[in-house]
């Protein structure tokens, strides 16, 4: 598969999307929004109307979770996503009075107002929790969501992702997220002769999710420079093991060892990224295109009920940014709001409201 030429690369990117978190931690009214009373009571009513169909939450759509008043407030937030900021978090769902269903319901009703919802794991599941399961990370398998450790910067493999919190963990677990695009221009300011290194591919193991007829890796640059608009897709720890688990993968160059190296150099500097604490009932939603995420590790409360929990959302917005056919192997097309997920043979979409 034909990679991009990387002798017309931007020398800089420019925008909204440009920024850090020692920034934005001083302006939160950019970023952090209150549902009122109102939004929220329109929400459950849609909630309630879904759920008095009798359907299977998979079949959830905008026609049968109808809003109104919300409607123009989230078009809003579609907007900062693709083209502002690239991230918000939205404050208030009343998690602990509706329950783990109802919360579900208005969580992927809110979803499908931004966008297609695409699997997250290969079992097909639609709504995916984000709870430490006891999983350990095994040569072949197994996924850092399903652990209590810390997550090093990475991208999902969806147009957009969010996180609903349910239960916050006693101690730890704090996002952080940074401006992949500022993080370009810092690479290109310090060392310019590493940016050609970010733009060839990277084999990234598929941790055991693995498409008939595919390599049990797929072959990614960390950026791409398509139609004029910068794009981030990026997740070291699975970028070393398909080194280390692959022989037959294509070897890394040691410029992009180095360049890896930077990334960490730099989204480690002070102020540089953007620390953020859940508390029950907020929601994080990321473009991953423009932004990279971690977590911190956490620590849980004794009681089983009180653990840590989050559910996960994958987005593709039919408005999404074009991209190149290099994308097809893992995201399994380009077609805006066709795209992303992890979609195997036979595997049939559904929402499991248990932790799996």
């Amino acid at each position: 598969m034909e990679f991009q030429n990387t002798q017309d690369l931007p020398e800089s990117v420019a925008g909204p999307s440009v920024w850090t978190g020692k920034e934005l931690l001083a302006r939160p009214d950019q970023w952090l929004s209150q549902w009122n009373q109102e939004q929220i009571n329109e929400l459950v009513e849609a909630a309630n109307h879904f759920q008095s169909l009798n359907l299977p939450l998979e079949q959830i759509s905008t026609e049968n979770f109808p809003l109104k008043k919300v409607k123009p407030y989230l078009a809003s937030i579609l907007k900062q996503l693709l083209s502002g900021q690239g991230f918000v978090m939205l404050r208030g769902i009343p998690v602990w009075d509706l329950g783990i269903k109802l919360s579900s319901i208005v969580y992927m009703g809110i979803g499908v107002h931004l966008g297609t919802l695409r699997s997250s794991n290969a079992k097909g599941h639609l709504l995916g929790h984000v709870r430490d399961q006891g999983i350990q990370m095994s040569k072949e398998s197994g996924r850092f969501y399903q652990t209590n450790k810390k997550l090093e910067f990475h991208t999902d493999s969806v147009d957009f992702v969010g996180l609903l919190c349910l239960q916050k963990a006693k101690a730890g677990g704090e996002s952080f997220i940074a401006s992949s695009m500022a993080l370009y221009n810092e690479i290109a300011k310090r060392r310019p002769d590493l940016v050609p290194a970010l733009f060839l591919p990277y084999a990234t193991d598929r941790r055991g999710e693995v498409p008939q007829g595919l390599n049990p890796w797929y072959d990614m640059p960390i950026f791409t420079w398509y139609q004029n608009q910068l794009s981030c897709v990026y997740i070291r720890q699975y970028i070393e093991a398909a080194q280390a688990n692959f022989p037959q993968a294509p070897r890394l160059t040691s410029e992009q060892i180095a360049v890896m190296d930077l990334i960490d150099e730099i989204l480690a500097e002070p102020g540089f990224v953007l620390p953020m604490a859940f508390e029950p009932g907020d929601i994080q939603l990321l473009h991953n295109h423009q932004i990279l995420h971690s977590r911190n590790d956490f620590e849980n409360w004794p009681e089983p009920e009180r653990h840590r929990h989050l559910l996960r959302l994958w987005m593709a917005p039919k408005e999404g940014r074009p991209l190149p056919e290099y994308f097809v192997p893992r995201w399994g097309a380009t077609t805006p709001g066709d795209r992303g997920g992890i979609i195997l043979e036979n595997t049939k979409l559904s929402v499991e409201l248990e932790v799996y």
